[in-house]
């Protein structure tokens, strides 16, 4: 028997796998979809150090004239 907790509510789960539980690590879809919206909204991170080649894309990207999206011109003709 494996005994586990959910990792949003912390609920103990006993069981023998995690085929007894189709939401396993999380013990309901509510907490499978908490831990979704958590990730959504940048409350989970992996942190590392920027590195110069990042840096210097950023760079670039700022002194673009030209948009990195093309924006969508109403008034503008089709070729």
């Amino acid at each position: 028997m494996n005994k586990v907790r959910c990792p949003i509510c912390e609920r103990a789960m006993d069981s023998q796998g995690p085929k007894e539980w189709p939401d396993w690590p999380f013990c309901s879809n509510r907490c499978k979809l908490v831990d979704l919206g958590r990730w959504l909204g940048g409350q989970y991170r992996i942190e590392v150090p920027a590195q110069e080649e990042d840096l210097e894309e950023i760079d670039n990207l700022a002194q673009s004239p030209e948009p990195a999206v093309p924006s969508a011109d109403p008034h503008r003709e089709e070729a």
